[in-house]
């Protein structure tokens, strides 16, 4: 009996050698070839994971009887460029359409896409198996089966029903241990893997489809389950584990996971990292989490997750945060362990005006978060809250249709963009006031947070009461007002970008001599600022007295000259040597670094040998400098020099700040 054919796609872009193991598109396939009559009628092809030109994809397909697309945002259009040219080379394949993209409000869906046969709503192993065993039958009827929705005569489109939600996990089977990826692992890639330990979120955030109402019970995979994956990722060398739980750090168990995660990679290892997203409130238990990983190299940082800090955006979004005093305690204790802790806010939330926005950037850096900021533009999800018609009329919700940036991720070749629809205005934001928003976060993020101006900002606030805000507003207004200089060309180029991606035009943006990686645009400007650095500061100085002048702020012109000296030295350029002594007139190091643990000390003058340690040296090549300092190294405090503290026998030993 010749055997039907499944074909699978996950497909997602390369980052550099990197790829990712298509999990979900596996879990399917090892839930259906669990079932003797499914697999015994039924053959799955080698899973297609990697975007590539359609017509090449097409090409290498044969007696396809079922296609079954895992749909995200960054894979949605070209999953449907997919499917239609599957259609129409295969008039009566069954194309299958799952996953976070596919909208729950499908009414009109099939009249737009005629190609597609079948949505599969929210969890997909069972319902994707019930069609298997449905197409089977003479004549079949998709539409009993929970969770699809269906093209009706008429251009109507079915309803689904409810799906039949199992709380029981037990009888999915794991794609990793079940070999369903296993011809996959000899391919020339770097591999990472996706692992869930739970499912679901007890949290509503309105920005995120998570917590929905399928999904607010969280319910878990077992535990031998979960172990055994792990000790397979360190077995067949997975360079990095993405974690997939909503919440990381709220069960007790997890703290057995991470050190299962710690043996792993002591006995293999492997993996090298281990990303996740841990506990919206976080807890002792998250600490000890970051601790275990810390010290096993696993480690990239812990979110300590805001999002706004608005009172009454927070109330509209269905979300509460920890008090900022605990934020604040947060940040310091992870910062004298050496653990690096990032911070998100999102702009355009409904409910944020500009002013709370910025309010919310000052509380975030005046608690001592500098390198772990991260502003994101509120992106709208099909089946979160923020997507649904009457919410968005509610809150006076406008968006636009955005090129995705695609950071880090090399271009590929098969020429679909993809895009995600970004908030752009709500009742209590002007458009206006959205892009005022958009570049005090650019600022922001590639001044301070990639420390060109970190030191500068944070020695006018603790000690002449210039909040982060204001330094930050009239450094914009500085670079409006001086076009032709170096950082007014920067600020000219990021209003640029700006109004390129509203009017539809990538924002991702390559740098020369970077190789083709698409950078954020806050550090495609910082990397080509820092190839000019002794440009750059004499224009910040020019700034730095422009500022203390119009604000009426007595700092000496010694002092000014010592923090412009202070904040340079500290910078770590491409090529820089790993340490770097400075004379200064002031107990600036010791003053600042303090400040970055919450302490303060006194100004004092005298004569300051300041020996300033990069945490590694970087090579003078701007792609190797530009992947390991920016990429992977801004949160990490690696684009800034901590100070050298001299000991009793005269060494000296780098502190961390």
């Amino acid at each position: 009996m010749t055997k039907r054919r499944i074909y699978l796609a996950q497909v997602n872009n390369l980052f550099g050698r990197h790829a990712f193991l298509p999990y979900s598109a596996g879990a399917i396939q090892a839930y259906a070839q669990a079932d003797k009559r499914l697999s015994e009628n039924y053959s799955f092809a080698p899973l297609m994971f990697m975007r590539e030109k359609i017509c090449a994809v097409v090409e290498r397909l044969h007696d396809v009887d079922v296609v079954g697309l895992s749909c995200y945002v960054w894979n949605w259009e070209y999953n449907k460029a997919l499917g239609e040219a599957v259609k129409e080379k295969f008039p009566d394949v069954l194309v299958v359409m799952g996953g976070p993209q596919v909208p729950l409000r499908s009414r009109g869906f099939f009249r737009r896409h005629p190609y597609v046969d079948v949505l599969v709503h929210n969890e997909g192993e069972r319902a994707f198996a019930s069609i298997l065993r449905e197409r089977l039958r003479d004549r079949p009827d998709y539409s009993g089966i929970p969770g699809l929705s269906l093209p009706v005569e008429g251009n109507g489109d079915h309803e689904p029903r409810p799906e039949a939600t199992n709380d029981d996990l037990g009888s999915l089977p794991s794609p990793y241990l079940a070999g369903t990826f296993d011809h996959l692992l000899d391919l020339p890639f770097a591999w990472s893997a996706s692992q869930e330990t739970n499912r679901g979120c007890p949290y509503s955030c309105a920005f995120c489809d998570w917590g929905s109402a399928v999904f607010s019970k969280v319910r878990l995979f077992a535990e031998e389950r979960v172990r055994a994956e792990i000790d397979w990722f360190g077995r067949n060398h997975i360079e990095v584990v993405y974690g997939c739980d909503a919440n990381y750090g709220m069960l007790g168990r997890d703290f057995r996971f991470a050190r299962e995660l710690a043996a792993a990679r002591r006995r293999h290892g492997f993996p090298q990292q281990f990303r996740v997203a841990y506990a919206k409130k976080s807890n002792a238990r998250v600490f000890e989490i970051s601790q275990e990983l810390h010290a096993a190299g696993l480690a990239r940082g812990v979110t300590l997750s805001l999002q706004s800090l608005d009172d009454e955006c927070l109330t509209k979004i269905g979300r509460r945060n920890i008090s900022i005093q605990d934020f604040r305690g947060l940040v310091q204790k992870y910062r004298h362990q050496g653990i690096a802790t990032y911070t998100e806010l999102i702009l355009g939330l409904p409910g944020e005006t500009y002013h709370s926005f910025g309010d919310g950037i000052e509380a975030v850096l005046a608690a001592g978060q500098h390198e772990g900021l991260l502003i994101y533009p509120c992106e709208v999800l099909p089946n979160s809250q923020l997507g649904y018609p009457a919410y968005r009329e509610l809150h006076g919700i406008r968006t636009i249709r955005m090129p995705s940036p695609l950071s880090y991720a090399a271009r590929g070749s098969d020429g679909i963009p993809e895009y995600f629809d970004v908030v752009i205005e709500t009742a209590t934001m002007s458009h206006e006031d959205w892009r005022r928003g958009w570049m005090l976060s650019w600022v922001v993020q590639c001044f301070h947070c990639l420390n060109l101006t970190q030191s500068l900002a944070v020695l006018l606030r603790d000690r002449f009461g210039l909040s982060y805000r204001i330094f930050y507003e009239e450094l914009l207004v500085f670079f409006r007002s001086h076009p032709g200089s170096l950082c007014g060309e920067a600020y000219a180029g990021a209003v640029d970008g700006l109004i390129r991606g509203l009017r539809g035009g990538e924002m991702g943006e390559q740098v020369g001599g970077c190789g083709e990686t698409a950078w954020h645009p806050e550090e495609a400007a910082f990397l080509r600022l820092v190839q000019q650095k002794e440009r750059l500061y004499a224009e910040l100085r020019e700034f730095l007295g422009s500022v203390i002048a119009k604000r009426g702020i007595d700092m000496p012109r010694a002092l000014l000259n010592d923090v412009v000296e202070y904040q340079s030295a500290s910078l770590v350029e491409p090529g820089s040597p790993i340490r770097r002594t400075i004379q200064l007139g002031y107990n600036l190091a010791e003053v600042l670094q303090r400040s970055y643990y919450g302490d303060h000390l006194e100004l004092t003058t005298g004569r300051f040998a300041v020996t300033l340690h990069a945490a590694r040296p970087y090579s003078e090549n701007l792609v190797d400098y530009a992947t390991e300092a920016v990429r992977y190294g801004r949160k990490d405090n690696h684009l800034r020099r901590t100070v050298g503290l001299s000991t009793p026998d005269g060494l000296t030993e780098a502190r961390s700040g």
